[in-house]
């Protein structure tokens, strides 16, 4: 069945929820108490794809990506080109598998800002985030061993019950 079909079959009101995280979610279903379906969606492409097809959007322009697109990010001595899938520490290769640049990546996006896990599941694992923080959580720890070996400056700080930030330190033992 394509989307109009399932539009068709949907008998109360329909909330689309782009990027919301999971306790947003719950809340508007209990402001409403359930007489409206609710349907998440991680991001603008997958509210795009869900909508695709010329019986819905005949000319929809493209929607845009809900984290600016910058190919090439530096932060401090740290520098990620996604194009060529690099992550380097003052020239130096840092060795990175890819859920490890991805996370990496997002992080340096918006240097000093604090990335939840419901953001980090969104925009690292292009899934809805449900509560589990295990995956985030493992991951950090694989960056974070990466990072002690080949990048001592990037340090990937916890902030407790909310999620983690990226914090470069340039001290002169480093050089």
């Amino acid at each position: 069945m394509d989307a109009r079909g399932v539009l068709d079959t949907i008998n109360v009101p329909l909330v689309l929820c782009v990027g919301t995280s999971a306790d947003e979610i719950a809340a508007i279903a209990r402001a409403t108490g359930g007489r409206v379906a609710v349907l998440y969606l991680p991001d603008t492409n997958s509210l795009r794809a869900a909508l695709s097809g010329p019986e819905l959007i005949p000319s929809a322009p493209p929607l845009s990506d809900p984290i600016p697109t910058h190919r090439v990010v530096e932060f401090g001595k740290l520098r990620l080109d996604a194009d060529l899938r690099e992550a380097t520490w003052r020239g130096s290769p840092v060795p990175l598998s890819a859920r490890e640049f991805d996370l990496l990546f997002a992080l340096t996006r918006d240097p000093g800002r604090v990335w939840t896990f419901a953001e980090l599941t969104t925009h690292v694992w292009e899934r809805p985030y449900l509560g589990d923080i295990e995956a985030v959580v493992s991951a950090v720890k694989r960056l974070r061993r990466q990072l002690r070996a080949a990048a001592p400056g990037a340090l990937v700080e916890s902030v407790r019950g909310v999620g983690y930030r990226l914090v470069v330190v340039d001290s002169p033992d480093q050089a």
